[in-house]
């Protein structure tokens, strides 16, 4: 990859990366604690067995075991971004919310305008163009999807969400088409959703906001609120649920949802996830499947912005629980499974990017439960982080509004720690996996600095212990998901523990 004239910063954290702690079963590092980057002190105050204090520029990451990763900024050209997908393995299609669609290349850093966009409306609140999606079969035919605001042909001033369709060759749209319209249209300048994504089989969902007319959303026969499934080409497919019910529109695959502005469908466990705002408070991740009614405005973990209970509570029968829900309100935006080998530590996990705090939220996914939820990147500039794509080279592709930043998060390759040419230390296996949980102070993990605590474990004996560690036992996984660790590392990880506490 090259790193030849970057744009902007590229900085490096270069201390070796592993997952999670090894011998704590639950042990998670969402749990560690905060490590600051002062100047080094003259004299070390550290307990036995904690790792060096961390200098680099990412205490985010060093928090979750990554300390040898790479951010480039590879553009800050962009006018109030909204999505992007890639075109090819180094070229990006870019909507901005005025109505610009833009192509960038990531090795050049060239910008190309795209023309032949059809009008669209911008202005206040949601109104523009927003989320871009391609057809399965995009290498060959060339068709994009992109959703935005339209405006009733009898009354300019109330407009719907819209998706349309076109070809795209160069930097040229051609056979452009509107293939939905989320009715009824509003006044409302929020709540359009707007977001787009495939399944394996070809199917287009688009998501839609409730307007803010919140009762639209549980009304089976409107259109808002809700999400869609269609054909590539916008008929209706014949085993959607609600076709056949008169009372239902058959466009409709899920209901009771308020502004979702993520989707994700993850072709490894076929879920269609879904990140969605609440009102004050409540911001969503839902997995969303056929039929399912989301509960929105009947159930909700937020509140009305004049602090009153929205609906009956937070359950009800018939209705979904969330996968996750914030409070405080992060103002979730993109969402994205992150899959490959460059981060094998995430592999699964959830991604979302929120409109607050200039920063990403990791959700640990361990069969379908959220099991702790980190933030990352918090350092980061330009806040607003509007989309999260897994690059074709496995990296992660973050888009900002604030700024009109492209970053690319990376492994660094040319690390020694990646590619572990010798054996690791057990010392060097405790201090930059093990310490994270049992030499953080913590009150829920042994630590290493009480031996008392180890007493029972001790007593199985050195051989248990090295066996439960490569193997796992009860809920620790083998290893403790360290991809990186060889069985002898982990042994020797398990001796310099049991050393330390004799």
């Amino acid at each position: 990859m090259k790193n030849s004239a970057p744009i902007g910063l590229l900085l490096r954290i270069v201390i070796a990366s592993f997952p999670l702690a090894l011998l704590m079963p639950g042990c998670d590092s969402s749990e560690e604690k905060g490590v600051e980057s002062p100047a080094p002190p003259a004299k070390s105050k550290r307990k036995p067995g904690q790792p060096e204090p961390y200098y680099g520029d990412f205490p985010s990451l060093a928090k979750v075991n990554i300390r040898n990763a790479v951010l480039e900024e590879l553009t800050r050209d962009l006018q109030y971004p909204w999505a992007f997908e890639f075109i090819s393995d180094r070229e990006l299609l870019l909507t901005e919310f005025s109505g610009a669609m833009k192509i960038f290349n990531i090795e050049s850093r060239e910008m190309l305008p795209v023309e032949g966009l059809p009008y669209i409306p911008s202005g206040k609140g949601q109104i523009g163009l927003m989320d871009v999606a391609l057809h399965p079969e995009f290498s060959s035919n060339g068709i994009i999807y992109f959703s935005h605001a339209v405006e009733d042909a009898s009354n300019p001033e109330m407009r719907a969400t819209s998706v349309s369709r076109a070809r795209l060759s160069g930097g040229q749209l051609s056979r452009v088409e509107q293939i939905f319209v989320a009715t009824p249209f509003g006044k409302s300048t929020s709540n359009f959703g707007g977001a787009l994504a495939f399944d394996s089989e070809g199917y287009l969902y688009i998501t839609t906001g409730d307007r803010s007319v919140r009762d639209n959303a549980q009304n089976p026969g409107l259109l808002t609120g809700k999400i869609i499934r269609l054909t590539d080409e916008g008929a209706i497919p014949p085993d959607n649920p609600f076709v056949g019910d008169d009372s239902t529109d058959d466009r409709i695959f899920a209901l009771g949802v308020r502004n979702p502005q993520g989707l994700y469908f993850d072709p490894a466990t076929q879920r269609l996830f879904e990140a969605e705002h609440g009102p004050m408070g409540g911001d969503e991740v839902n997995i969303i499947e056929a039929g399912r009614n989301y509960g929105w405005p009947v159930i909700t973990y937020g509140a009305n912005y004049t602090t009153h209970r929205i609906g009956v509570g937070t359950a009800a029968a018939g209705m979904e629980q969330p996968l996750y829900y914030f409070l405080p309100s992060v103002a979730t935006s993109p969402i994205a499974v992150y899959r490959g080998s460059m981060f094998p530590e995430w592999d699964g996990d959830l991604l979302v990017g929120p409109l607050k705090g200039g920063r990403i939220h990791k959700l640990d996914l361990v069969d379908g439960v959220i099991k702790s939820e980190q933030p990352i990147l918090e350092e980061m500039e330009g806040g607003r982080i509007r989309d999260i794509k897994i690059g074709p080279d496995e990296a992660i592709y973050i888009l900002t509004q604030s700024g009109g930043r492209i970053y690319r998060l990376r492994r660094d390759t040319d690390s020694e720690e990646l590619e572990h040419p010798r054996e690791r230390s057990g010392t060097r296996v405790y201090r930059v996996v093990c310490a994270s949980c049992h030499s953080n102070g913590s009150d829920i993990f042994p630590q290493l600095a009480d031996p008392d605590a180890w007493i029972d474990r001790l007593a199985q004996g050195q051989a248990v212990l090295e066996e439960h560690a490569i193997n796992g036992f009860g809920t620790m996984p083998a290893k403790g998901l360290c991809d990186l660790c060889s069985d002898a590392e982990i042994r020797a990880a398990v001796r310099y523990m049991v050393e330390q506490l004799r």
